[in-house]
C-alpha cells in the first residue's frame, strides 16, 4: 500500500470513528431537532446554501483577478456541507449540541439535491460546464456521515453507558490519527498553496471566511448557543466533498485542491478569535445569572 492510500485510508477512517462518536452519546431526537425548528432550519440553509455561496461568487468574480482555480475553490468550498468534525468543535464553543448534529445530517441530505442543482445553475450562467450525480454526492456524505452516525446511534440505543465511556476515548483517538493522516497530504500540496500566498487568494479566503461567520452568526437567531453553530457551519465546509466535486469536474485545474486546503487552514485560524471571544461572553452571561441568583 502507498503512502497516498494508507493516508487516505487513515483519514476516511478517522472521521468515520468521529462521528460515530458523535453517535453513541446522540438520540434519534437530536438528530431529528432542527425540523422540529423550522424557522432555523429555513435560515441555517439560506446562510449555508445560498448566502455562503454568494458571497464566494462575488469574490471570486469581482474583487480580483485571481486564477481560475482559485475561483472554482472558494465556491466549490461554498457549496460544500458541514465537516464531520464540526458538532464536536461547536460543543466545545458553547454551541448547543443537539442542533449541531441535527444541521450535521440535515445539511448533508439537503446537499444531495443542493450542489447537483447549485451546478447546474452556475453551468447555466457561467462558461463553464459542470455537474456531479446525487448518488455521487450521496456516496461521499453516506460514508463520511450517514453511516457512521447510523452506527453511533445503535451503539446508544443497545450499550448506552459503553456509548458514553468509549465516546471520548473513539475521539482522542480518532483526532489524533486523523492529524497525522493529512500530513503527507499537506506536506505534498505546500508547494503548490505557497505560489498562493501574495497574489491576493489568501486576503480572499480571510474575507470569505470572515464573511461567513459573520452571515451565520447574523441568522442564528437570538440563542447565543446557536449563533455559534451556524456561525462555524457556514464558515468551514467540508474539504473532502468539495475536493471530491474538484475532482469530478476541474482534474486539469492544478490549483483548485490547494486553494481548497488553504481555505480549510484559513478559515481554521480565523475562527480562533470568534470562539474565544464567544467563549468569553458565554462566561460572562453566566456569571451575570449567577450574580442575580
Amino acid at each position: 500500500m502507498t503512502l497516498a492510500a494508507l493516508s487516505s485510508l487513515l483519514i476516511k477512517t478517522s472521521l468515520f470513528a468521529v462521528v460515530a462518536s458523535l453517535g453513541m452519546t446522540s438520540t434519534r431526537r437530536d438528530v431529528t431537532w432542527l425540523l422540529r425548528s423550522p424557522g432555523l432550519l429555513v435560515r441555517s440553509l439560506l446562510a449555508m446554501q445560498v448566502l455562503a455561496p454568494l458571497l464566494a461568487i462575488v469574490l471570486a468574480g469581482v474583487v480580483l483577478p485571481l486564477p481560475v482555480g482559485v475561483k472554482i475553490a472558494l465556491v466549490l468550498v461554498s457549496l460544500a456541507p458541514v465537516p464531520p468534525m464540526l458538532p464536536g468543535k461547536a460543543d466545545k464553543a458553547g454551541g448547543y449540541r443537539p442542533y449541531a448534529i441535527s444541521l450535521l445530517v440535515v445539511a448533508a441530505a439537503f446537499a444531495i439535491v443542493a450542489i447537483p442543482v447549485s451546478l447546474k445553475i452556475l453551468s447555466a450562467v457561467t462558461v463553464y460546464s459542470v455537474g456531479i450525480e446525487a448518488s455521487v454526492v450521496a456516496k461521499v456524505l453516506g460514508l463520511s456521515i450517514f453511516i457512521p452516525v447510523a452506527v453511533g446511534l445503535a451503539i446508544a440505543a443497545i450499550a448506552p453507558e459503553f456509548g458514553r465511556r468509549a465516546s471520548p476515548v473513539v475521539t482522542k483517538v480518532a483526532t489524533g490519527c486523523l492529524v497525522l493522516g493529512l500530513l503527507p497530504p499537506l506536506a505534498a500540496t505546500l508547494p503548490a498553496i505557497g505560489t498562493l500566498i501574495g497574489n491576493g487568494t489568501l486576503a480572499v479566503c480571510v474575507v470569505l471566511a470572515l464573511g461567513a461567520l459573520w452571515i451565520g452568526h447574523q441568522l442564528g437567531g437570538p440563542n447565543r448557543e446557536d449563533r455559534t453553530v451556524l456561525a462555524l457551519s457556514t464558515a468551514v465546509r467540508h474539504p473532502g466533498m468539495a475536493i471530491a466535486l474538484a475532482n469530478a469536474n476541474f482534474g486539469r485545474e492544478e490549483l483548485v485542491v490547494p486553494a481548497i486546503l488553504l481555505y480549510v487552514i484559513v478559515v481554521t485560524v480565523v475562527r480562533v478569535p470568534y470562539l474565544r471571544l464567544s467563549n468569553r461572553r458565554r462566561a460572562e452571561m453566566l456569571a451575570a445569572r449567577e450574580a442575580y441568583r
